[in-house]
């Protein structure tokens, strides 16, 4: 037997499921066109991250107490003085974190996992001295939901849905139990049980996130005794599905299956989940009288006994189970006669719930899978008749990928549509060819075998599958199955092969920029995708992605991550020094380039709005200054570019993941600890950021008084200088090995009137004057020489002037033969309009002048980066339409900047860098 049995205790209280959401839309795995918006709860307008972006994944039980306990001769409790379990605790975990409710994949959310979770059963006042101990320690077994319908119908969203959880209680530690409980007594009269059979039902779901009840909803739920050969996660007993009305009859309002066990001459019915309630964590819904019944199918339907259901706290103190006892007659039928329940009627009992007329039924115990290619798993599936395990039964099998078909994305502006699922059907092996039969304890087991998909979907690992089954010859039609319970659900990783030295940039960063994205919570506590925040918690990472998969703090906590990858990462975090990058190959060379181009640009807008932000005529000195950096950041940008071209290799310019975030990091973790912000022209900005930004390529400490470089590999902290060091000596390396190829000059862009030098890049002598060229200008100068290539000084020492104040001069008395002892450097903080910090579309009040303004700056902003991209995607000649997007993106700023942010706190607006929502 299973809970549903004599010996059994009832609970309710609240759950929560504190689940992300960020991750809900399968587009927006696509790190490339990833949108900053996305990581924000959706609006009336936007879907944004939908719901809840900022979920933790935490499930635990919340003020759950046991209500009634039932006894082995069919009595019960709901008396604490008279068995102290009544009103005891059902609580989570109070020693470690909560569990985790995990998605097999986030285009087959509708068999969610808890994973990692504690149940205990303790006194309700365990801190007096005068409690007894009694109860237990377990943890639940993984289970998915399953039998999800619209209990509340008219509820908003999910909270109109109801579902059920069932599994096993293991590793079980029992407390003395001296505590006069008959229920334990009895529970633990054979000795204490290694497991319990568990079932509960969550409803009412709250999703208003600003009620202090978010993420919170209804449980209620049954524990009792588990036997050997039972099933875990469902009753191998008699179903009752929802029957089918006369097409002249309304709609059935019971949607939600039951389940029955007869024992001896008790007939064991839960209508947990099968009942529709009156209001949200309410009573049930008044259905006029309901009664068990045979349903013979010739003849009027036998009644049974009636149903209490309207009863107060009937829902809380059985969670819908009810024992009916059978009169010798009815026992007998009931042995060959399909069970129901039915409505009764002027016109007669109506049947709402019915068992299959020959009293079939079938289903896997587990039907939720997770396989690395290569490996196998065994799904055991059981079959009854009228509640009878069935031998000699064929069941067939067949590919159905429906319950797991493509989401709609919600996002706008995502690259539609979203990946296929099912394909390639070659990559899952199953006994798809000819029917298993079950044996003489009603049971087989259909064996599953992972190939390797590849990478059907792109930038989703793997690929999700469902296998339907069915009695008979010949397998159901694919979407014929009303739950996805009732078909078996798998995920199956992509193959993986790691390199022999994996370094951050190429095969790490990957990765956790993708778990970044989805999973905002972790931001104030760590940045998945900056190296030195990774590196600073190595060893703590290196513990949770060495856990057991059952573990509340696994990592990755979705488990959607291969094993392949998972040791990937765990060798990597192994090393002393993780590596950074490796440039052994063109495509090495090709994702450090653009990584270049892309920081070049993420240097501009933090110096643009310090400029804009200048009032006219005020601050020149400062204004020359970072207006003439800004300038050379652009050019830096199309010098990595014409590399890249030079090489036969196109950068990505304009896509959503190309605009940083800000306040960020610079990308891929350059300048550890670094958090580069939008602020207006302030000396703190110029000292705290845009000096650490163009920071020397080493970064000299003095040692016994001497001036010695820091390893960036033991600090964490890589210049931009060290940077474009490494892909100097990569460059040199490649071509001397054959590697590589320069030309394509055709393509490339050859105008600039700015200052410095655009060089049209031919062989590697171009290559590396080109990385001199940006080395010279700002990020890669000495510490001990202010000057660049040009003679001009360095992005470093024009912004060191403006925070000292003075210019900076040659001094041959001083130890590094210069000094800021020239003439001042005067700056006015009155003359700089009062931006407000970090700009955001979101924080201007709607329909706002701000708001429009910044709008309008955000399209002329993808103007430019459009047109960019189409100028070094090998049309040069449309740098002009560039530079016109330019000039208009001047404009807007300035008229942003003399408009109000609407905040009612004295700012004005400012350019935020984002792109637009799409129209």
């Amino acid at each position: 037997m299973s809970y549903l049995s004599s010996l059994r205790l009832h609970f309710t209280g609240q759950f929560q499921a504190d689940t992300t959401t960020a991750n809900n839309d399968p587009q927006h795995f696509d790190t490339e066109h990833f949108r900053s918006n996305y990581q924000l709860l959706e609006t009336a307008t936007e879907a944004n991250g939908w719901w809840n972006p900022r979920g933790t994944g935490a499930w635990r039980f919340r003020n759950c107490n046991v209500t009634r306990v039932c006894y082995r001769d069919g009595t019960d409790c709901i008396d604490p003085t008279q068995d102290p379990v009544v009103g005891a605790l059902i609580n989570d975990s109070e020693s470690r974190a909560p569990g985790r409710l995990v998605d097999l994949d986030s285009q087959q959310q509708m068999v969610s996992e808890i994973w990692g979770f504690q149940i205990l059963l303790k006194p309700a006042f365990a801190g007096m001295p005068s409690v007894k101990p009694l109860g237990f320690t377990s943890n639940f077994k993984v289970a998915p939901f399953a039998d999800i319908w619209a209990r509340l119908p008219g509820a908003p969203d999910d909270t109109k849905y109801s579902a059920m959880y069932q599994s096993v209680l293991e590793q079980i530690v029992w407390s003395d139990n001296d505590a006069q409980s008959r229920f334990l007594q009895e529970l633990t009269a054979s000795g204490a049980p290694k497991r319990l059979s568990i079932k509960f039902v969550v409803d009412s779901f709250n999703m208003i996130v600003t009620d202090p009840g978010f993420t919170f909803g209804r449980v209620a739920g049954t524990i009792g005794l588990c036997e050997a050969g039972e099933p875990e996660h469902f009753v191998a007993g008699r179903c009752l599905a929802p029957a089918s009305p006369p097409p002249a009859s309304a709609p059935n309002p019971f949607q939600g299956p039951a389940y029955a066990q007869l024992d001896g001459s008790t007939l064991f019915l839960d209508l947990g989940n099968s009942l529709l309630t009156a209001s949200l964590a309410g009573p049930n819904a008044d259905n006029g009288e309901l009664q068990a019944a045979l349903l013979p199918a010739n003849g009027t339907p036998v009644l049974l006994g009636k149903i209490d259901y309207l009863t107060p706290d009937f829902y809380a103190n059985t969670a819908g189970i009810v024992a009916l006892t059978l009169t010798p007659t009815q026992r007998q039928l009931a042995a060959t006669t399909p069970l129901g329940l039915v409505q009764l009627s002027p016109g007669g009992p109506i049947p709402q719930l019915a068992e299959a007329p020959n009293g079939l039924f079938l289903r896997a115990d587990n039907f939720v899978y997770r396989l690395n290619p290569g490996e196998h798993a065994d799904a055991k599936i059981y079959v009854t008749t009228f509640g009878r395990r069935t031998g000699g039964q064929k069941v067939s099998f067949g590919y159905d990928a429906t319950m797991c078909a493509p989401t709609t994305g919600a996002s706008p502006g995502a690259p539609p549509p979203p990946p296929q699922v099912g394909t390639p059907t070659a990559a899952l092996k199953f006994h798809d060819k000819k029917p298993l039969t079950t044996g003489t304890d009603g049971t087989l087991v259909l064996t599953m075998t992972a190939g390797d998909p590849k990478h059907p979907r792109g930038y989703i690992d793997g690929q999700v599958y469902g296998i339907c089954y069915g009695p008979g010859t010949t397998a159901p039609a694919p979407g014929s199955a009303s739950q996805c319970n009732q078909i078996i659900n798998l995920l199956i990783w992509s193959g993986y092969k790691a390199p022999k030295k994996p370094s951050w940039l190429h095969d790490v960063r990957p990765i956790f920029l993708q778990y970044a994205n989805l999973y905002p919570v972790m931001l104030p506590l760590f940045n998945m995708a900056d190296y030195a925040s990774v590196v600073s918690r190595r060893q703590a990472m290196l513990a949770v992605f060495s856990m057991p998969m059952a573990e509340p703090n696994y990592m990755p906590v979705t488990r959607d991550m291969s094993e392949a990858k998972r040791a990937m990462v765990r060798q990597w975090l192994s090393e002393p020094q993780p590596r950074y990058m490796r440039l052994d190959s063109l495509e090495d060379l090709r994702v450090a380039l653009q990584l270049a181009v892309e920081l070049e640009h993420s240097t501009i807008p933090p110096y643009l709005c310090a400029l804009y932000s200048i009032k006219p005529g005020c601050n020149k000195h400062a204004a020359e200054a970072i207006r003439s950096v800004a300038v050379e950041e652009m050019l830096h940008m199309a010098l990595v570019s014409n590399l890249m071209i030079s090489l036969g290799l196109s950068p990505k310019i304009g896509h959503p993941s190309f605009v940083p975030r800000y306040p960020g990091p610079l990308p891929a973790g350059l300048h550890a600890r670094l958090t580069v912000r939008l602020r207006r022209c302030l000396i703190e900005q110029i000292r705290d950021v845009f000096l650490t930004i163009e920071q020397p390529e080493k970064d000299l400490e003095p040692v016994n008084g001497k001036v010695t470089p820091k390893d960036p590999t033991e600090t964490g902290s890589f210049t931009i200088g060290w940077f474009y060091q490494e892909i100097e000596a990569a460059l040199h390396r490649l071509h001397h090995a054959g590697k590589l190829t320069f030309g394509h000059a055709d393509r490339q862009v050859s105008e600039w009137r700015g200052p410095g030098k655009l060089i049209v890049i031919k062989n590697l002598t171009g290559a590396i004057a080109a990385l001199h060229e940006i080395t010279e200008q700002g990020e890669g100068a000495s510490a001990l020489d202010p000057d660049d290539g040009d003679h001009e000084l360095a992005h470093y020492y024009r912004f060191s002037e403006i925070v000292e104040g003075r210019r900076i001069v040659f001094d041959p008395q001083h130890p590094d033969g210069f000094a800021y002892t020239g003439e001042k450097v005067p700056f006015d903080p009155d003359g700089v309009w009062p931006m407000m910090d970090d700009p955001e579309f979101t924080k201007y009040p709607a329909g706002s002048r701000a708001a429009v303004l910044s709008a309008q700056f955000s399209r002329t902003y993808q103007a430019l980066l459009q047109a960019l991209h189409r100028t070094f995607d090998g049309e040069p000649a449309h740098l002009r339409h560039a530079i016109s997007q330019m000039f208009a993106l001047d404009l807007a700023a300035q008229e942003l900047m003399q408009t109000s942010s609407g905040l009612g706190d004295g700012t004005t607006a400012g350019p935020s860098f984002e792109l637009p929502e799409p129209r």
